[in-house]
């Protein structure tokens, strides 16, 4: 079948409340540094990345008709992600996170919530835009939904990844439907029961998937093809905010697999993209174009 997109994203969306702080305050009041609204949310967010790199992306999602919703997709559309395939729900409220980002560490604290926007049920899920996609990523959110699109990705050549952050129900059956796992250290452990990440993910591979990475902040990602476990250091850059880091990680990685990177490039060009992105204020802002990328890459190639 021809492909008519790169990446398809489906899960979370939502908008992103942001204030920079001199420090997070508790019990205490704090005059802002700076304050920004913009798009989030993990598969958005990845999707939003891809694009902003140069991949063909569309999103699948549900919003509510308020201006969140209504910010929401003018943000992703504003970052060239179709948006054809996402629901509105009248009279909804649509999912929103606060976040306080300290401004000398890049430490952050998030209080999120999924409004009160009925899910995507799998009738739901256009099935022709999911065939049309070389790789499907997927975060956990939207279960039923994500399921259905899985299970039709897998036999439908469209390479299916997760994004492994957030213990749900049903979790399990969506790792065994993946091809490429990238789960947080805590989820790793949680999952898996094993705290050290060279043990965990070994076990996320065993659920049949073909690669299997494990990201540590800033103590870089580890990824794992069932013979040779593969490290990449974080970059060290100048730190702004993390917010964000993990999920433009995951659509770096997804954009660098789909033009043909081995695994230890594809590690290599998602850290670097992330930590580009923390440079700057926001969890979409600081997201570099493709040649930005490939310049600091150049810089600091291992010589």
């Amino acid at each position: 079948m021809n492909k008519s997109y790169d990446l398809i994203g489906l899960g979370y969306c939502g908008v992103d409340y942001l204030c920079l702080t001199p420090c997070i305050p508790v019990d205490d009041k704090i005059e802002a540094l700076a304050t920004l609204t913009q798009g989030g949310g993990p598969a958005a967010t990845a999707t939003y990345a891809s694009a902003r790199l140069g991949a063909k992306t569309a999103f699948i999602g549900a919003i509510g008709d308020d201006e969140r919703g209504r910010s929401i997709v003018a943000g992703l559309r504003d970052g060239n992600v179709d948006t054809s395939g996402m629901k509105i729900r009248a009279g909804a409220e649509s999912p929103a996170a606060f976040c306080w980002t300290e401004k000398t560490t890049g430490h952050r604290s998030i209080v999120w919530t999924r409004g009160d926007v009925k899910s995507l049920s799998p009738e739901e899920v256009n099935t022709t835009m999911i065939k049309s996609a070389k790789l499907l990523h997927l975060d956990g959110h939207q279960m039923a939904a994500a399921l259905h699109a899985a299970q039709i990705s897998r036999t439908n050549d469209v390479t299916v990844v997760i994004d492994a952050g957030t213990m749900v129900p049903g979790i399990e059956k969506l790792l065994a439907l993946a091809d490429i796992i990238i789960a947080s250290e805590k989820f790793a452990e949680r999952f898996t029961g094993e705290s050290n990440p060279e043990v965990s993910i070994k076990k996320l591979f065993a659920n049949n998937c073909r690669f299997a990475a494990v990201t540590m902040g800033v103590e870089g990602s580890i990824g794992f093809d069932g013979k040779t476990i593969f490290k990449q250091p974080s970059f060290k850059v100048k730190v702004v905010d993390t917010t964000g880091a993990g999920d433009v990680f995951h659509g770096a990685f997804a954009y660098r697999y789909l033009n043909g990177g081995d695994w230890p490039a594809c590690l290599r060009f998602a850290a670097a993209v992330a930590a580009l992105k923390c440079t700057e204020f926001g969890g979409r802002s600081g997201i570099p174009t493709l040649a930005e990328t490939e310049r600091f890459l150049q810089e600091h190639e291992v010589r």
